[in-house]
């Protein structure tokens, strides 16, 4: 993920990090499958596949709201931020 900027006509990318979902392990702790969660949170098994497999460029705060709810856990429990590969100059 990242962003372009305008400098001098010409197009820089701009590598920002991202956002990173990480559902498996406390779906593993407290023994909810990928089906059980869907069923429980009223999800579509595929909304609750991309979560889990990190696959997703947007996301909902009412489903984390959901997942975080039925798992009983905080949102920095599923989720976190990934600092940028390359360290810029900001």
């Amino acid at each position: 993920m990242g962003d372009y900027n305008m400098n001098e006509s010409v197009v820089v990318y701009v590598d920002y990090g991202e956002i990173r979902f990480n559902i498996r392990p406390m779906m593993e702790k407290r023994h909810v499958s990928k089906t059980q969660l869907a069923k429980r949170t009223g999800l579509h098994h595929q909304i609750i596949n991309r979560y889990y497999n990190n696959d997703l460029s947007r996301y909902d705060k009412d489903i984390l709201a959901r997942i975080c709810y039925i798992l009983g856990c905080e949102l920095s429990d599923i989720m976190y931020y990934e600092k940028p590969k390359k360290t810029e100059n900001r």
